[in-house]
């Protein structure tokens, strides 16, 4: 089943789940050539993001299993264009942008702690009975390759980090309000990164995360899931996303069994997925020029809503399935955590992945 052909500044493109060719617009292409640095219109719109695109399939009434996804390597293999990678994470930034404590079930304290968990895990090499899905990316299992940079030479070795900032920002006029803007999003990195003990540091990786009651109007729910980009702040060129809580319209980023998720809080288990996708696409990508294949997609998009053959349904605390579906299991700081995250893709062979360690597609 196709997606909707949506629009933003960056690119216009139609996505299926058998992740067929992605068109790209001439103006991509010649941004791709030779970038210039992302710029806010007279709208607050950023053009030079990536956009995560909203997941069309989902379904307000969803019973099946998420869907698998073609194990073939890409038809327009990701290559390397010359541009810089991360080739370590020094630190996440979360900025909670809303109200995070709320009596909501999902705007919560705990909702929050999902999300920690998963940074956590997303930056560890998996210890033995743990999915290593970071790995795909990080080149931890040595045949699936690395995502390298040639000046200097160095390779993405991880895609999140143990270090993690965090700065509350509840709703303010001076942001927007409830209704964010891309500029305003970059207002708020630029915040943290002037606020002490944060700092304007180029090896970190910004992620603004609102919770559900706050809109971003160039195209969350409707358009994407979630988006990244970057921009000098400071004197530093800093690396940023905006993800939200998609409680609005669930089905718009959830792949999960309708009203039931992994950790028990659907939107924010939905986050995590986004967060894994554009956190593999910033480092793989941090300005735009390094990894992409010839329709313009970057590591993430290769592998949008696919989720492998291995997702299976998780038990619930008193042993009675919840019918919620997980895919990886990730260690957090005390015991694990299951998610349902989006496949990554592997440089080596343009393929999708769950799993390094066993190399589970």
């Amino acid at each position: 089943m196709t997606s909707p052909v949506l629009q933003t500044g960056r690119l216009m493109a139609a996505l299926t789940l058998s992740l067929s060719v992605v068109a790209v617009s001439p103006a991509l292409a010649e941004h791709r050539q030779a970038p210039d640095e992302p710029t806010i219109d007279a709208m607050g719109v950023i053009s030079q993001k990536v956009v995560h695109r909203s997941g069309a399939h989902a379904s307000a009434t969803r019973s099946m299993a998420p869907p698998a996804g073609s194990t073939a390597a890409a038809s327009q293999p990701i290559t390397y264009h010359n541009g810089p990678v991360m080739t370590s994470v020094s630190k996440v930034v979360v900025i909670w942008y809303g109200n995070w404590n709320q009596a909501d079930g999902t705007d919560t304290p705990a909702g929050q702690q999902i999300i920690r968990d998963a940074l956590y895990g997303l930056a560890q090499a998996a210890p033995s009975g743990y999915t290593n899905y970071a790995g795909v990316t990080t080149g931890a299992s040595s045949t699936l390759g690395h995502f390298t940079q040639s000046n200097p030479a160095g390779a993405v070795s991880q895609i999140s980090s143990v270090n993690l900032v965090e700065v509350p920002q509840a709703a303010s006029s001076a942001y927007g309000g409830t209704n964010l803007s891309d500029s305003s999003v970059q207002a708020l990195v630029k915040a943290a990164a002037n606020a002490p003990g944060v700092g304007a540091d180029p090896n970190a990786i910004y992620l603004v995360l609102s919770s559900g009651e706050i809109g971003e109007r160039s195209g969350f729910l409707t358009q994407y899931c979630g988006w990244h980009t970057y921009s000098t702040i400071s004197g530093q060129t800093l690396k940023y996303g905006f993800i939200g809580n998609p409680k609005k319209n669930i089905a718009a980023c959830n792949a999960n069994t309708t009203g039931v998720s992994p950790n028990g809080n659907p939107g924010v288990d939905a986050m995590v997925s986004v967060i894994a996708h554009e956190l593999e696409e910033t480092a793989t990508d941090p300005l735009l020029n390094a990894w992409w294949n010839a329709g313009g997609s970057e590591n993430g998009d290769m592998c949008a809503w696919t989720f492998g053959a291995s997702p299976t349904k998780i038990s619930s605390t008193n042993t009675a399935t919840n019918g919620a579906y997980y895919n990886v299991t990730l260690p957090a700081k005390s015991g694990s955590r299951s998610y349902l995250i989006q496949r990554a893709l592997a440089s080596s062979n343009s393929k999708c992945y769950v799993n390094a360690n066993g190399q589970v597609q």
